[in-house]
């Protein structure tokens, strides 16, 4: 405010240092006394200059880190359900899209542009004492800009929304290809992949932003209208009146450097605005998705003592939203320590059924027990911790192996490391690698085998030393030898736990004290290996086709 001040009132002194300039008494010290307040001025603004620029900056660093926290925060908070449906390029660009709008609505429009409209403001008010008939000229210019400015930026509001929506589209595109390109490699897909980002962004992107182009340069048109025609009749209004003696020589050139200094604010009045517009078209967008409920680890809960592992489910039904009943009145009891198979054909609600246990997704209806007490009245934060969750694709982080089996519990010792890597079968492999424990997977764990990242999975959940475990599928599309190797290890993982394994592999299925088969969302058999062979139902048909080549 103060620079928007100093600014406004130069124009003001080079305008009475020209009427100055008359033979008076006192010229030569008037003379002085305006150039020196004219060069304090101008030292002073460039000072505060810098100071707004570097605090500006500053604040909309602070303020770009903090969103991104928070929104990155949220978003980890989301339910599985969310990042199942979402592209991580979509979220990426979601993030990466508000931040960068709100330091800009922070550096350029409030720490620059609001300064050099409080100027215009301050300017107008100094014309009024020079000349009012000049000053409501301008100020008609002014309102004119602004009033065109808000009539045309829904338009460019509206296919700015387009252009965001049409950029995280082709982000997710792109890092979807990105994310899986040992599958582009090994199927020769280059050229296809090529085909759908340059769908993505020469089509669609590209038309999204010509349309903004196009809805922005109309307006421009129209506003560098106002302005050309606006400020020749108000010079030619100021010359006419200079001429009847109505106005000094300095005046005038005081209106003109009130002209020049209204000018730049207003021509970029448009240009900031539609700016403006298209980051709170971002923002936006961003404040609809983080308005999705988080899963909420603060809550409280009951927290059980010693889990013993009894779990129940008791006419449990789910559905995904606008979807048919994925499970149907699932009911049965798991004793503490044993361990349940669940088997049957692909979608038929297996891996939905597991998620369920942890809280992934609500039941639609019925409730499940662990331990006697329905598990939505436990703290989420114990039910995920209770629970070790081994999944059939392995995602390591891109850290070392030390601190991928730590993230089943940090702070282990290094002793609880090296035991729950010897139990899950990979001390021996992590030793023969240069680094050892300090070794780097890359990203996904892409620098190890198949099998290495499902041990290193192993360990990390021996290390949690969990109450219940899940294994999805875990020893599935590995060789003989291999396996076995697994198979140890699951089973010094599995010893004195409840665990339930959705397997199609017969070696872990034959030992489970409980089958389930799952078909069409309902369970349709359930007893030991030896008991559903004997029924030569629906296990027996699904253990002859799945499972004959290895009898």
């Amino acid at each position: 405010m103060v620079l928007s001040g100093i600014l406004a009132s130069v124009p003001y002194i080079y305008g009475r240092l020209i009427d100055t300039i008359n033979p008076n008494p006192g010229i030569s010290s008037m003379i002085f006394y305006l150039l020196g307040i004219w060069t304090l001025l101008s030292l002073i603004s460039v000072i505060l200059k810098r100071v707004v620029s570097i605090k500006g900056s500053f604040i909309s660093i602070d303020a770009l880190c903090d969103l991104t926290c928070e929104e990155t925060n949220r978003i980890v908070n989301f339910p599985l359900s969310f990042h199942r449906e979402k592209k991580i390029g979509e979220i990426i660009s979601l993030i990466h899209r508000s931040t960068d709008a709100l330091r800009f609505i922070i550096e350029d429009i409030v720490f620059w542009i609001l300064p050099q409209f409080l100027t215009v403001f301050a300017g107008i008010f100094i014309l009024l004492f020079v000349d009012w008939r000049l000053s409501m000229g301008t100020l008609i210019v002014f309102f004119l800009s602004i009033i065109v400015t808000l009539f045309k930026s829904p338009a460019v509001f509206e296919a700015e929304k387009e252009l965001n929506k049409k950029f995280e589209e082709g982000l997710g595109v792109l890092n979807d290809s990105l994310l899986n390109i040992q599958s582009v490699k090994s199927f020769a897909a280059e050229e296809f992949e090529n085909k759908k980002i340059e769908k993505a962004y020469k089509s669609s992107v590209a038309s999204a932003f010509k349309k903004v182009i196009i809805n922005w340069e109309n307006t421009v048109v129209v506003q560098e209208i106002i302005f050309s025609l606006g400020f020749v009749i108000i010079f030619g209004y100021a010359i006419f009146l200079m001429a009847g003696n109505h106005l000094s020589a300095g005046s005038l050139v005081m209106f003109l450097g009130y002209l020049n200094l209204l000018q730049t604010p207003l021509r970029t009045l448009l240009w900031q605005w539609l700016h403006f517009q298209r980051g709170m078209a971002s923002i936006k967008r961003a404040k609809k998705v983080l308005r999705i409920k988080t899963e909420n680890y603060n809550k409280k809960g009951q927290i059980l003592g010693k889990v013993k592992g009894k779990v129940e489910f008791k006419k449990v039904s789910f559905k995904y939203p606008g979807k048919e009943m994925v499970l149907n009145n699932i009911s049965f009891k798991v004793l503490p320590g044993e361990t349940v198979a669940i088997v049957g054909g692909s979608g038929e609600g297996k891996t939905t059924l597991v998620d369920l246990l942890s809280l992934y997704f609500i039941p639609t209806k019925g409730n499940i027990f662990i331990d006697g007490v329905n598990i939505k009245k436990l703290n989420l934060k114990f039910l995920r911790e209770i629970i070790a969750y081994v999944p059939q694709e392995i995602i390591l982080f891109n850290d070392t192996i030390k601190n991928n089996i730590l993230y089943g519990k940090p702070g282990a010792s290094e002793k609880e490391i090296i035991e729950a890597a010897k139990s899950a079968n990979i001390h021996d492999f992590i030793m023969s690698l240069p680094k050892k424990y300090e070794t780097l997977v890359g990203e996904r764990g892409i620098k190890l085998s198949t099998g290495q990242k499902q041990r290193i999975a192993i360990a990390r959940a021996l290390i949690c030393s969990p109450g219940i475990l899940v294994l999805d599928e875990a020893t599935s599309s590995l060789d003989s030898e291999l396996e076995k190797m697994i198979q140890e290890a699951l089973e010094r993982l599995i010893a004195n736990k409840t665990t339930f394994i959705v397997a199609h592999r017969l070696s872990t299925v034959r030992k489970a004290d409980k089958i389930l088969v799952l078909s069409k969302g309902k369970i349709v058999e359930q007893g030991t290996h030896k008991d559903l062979i004997k029924k030569k139902g629906a296990y027996h048909k699904f253990y002859s086709l799945q499972f004959k080549t290895e009898e």
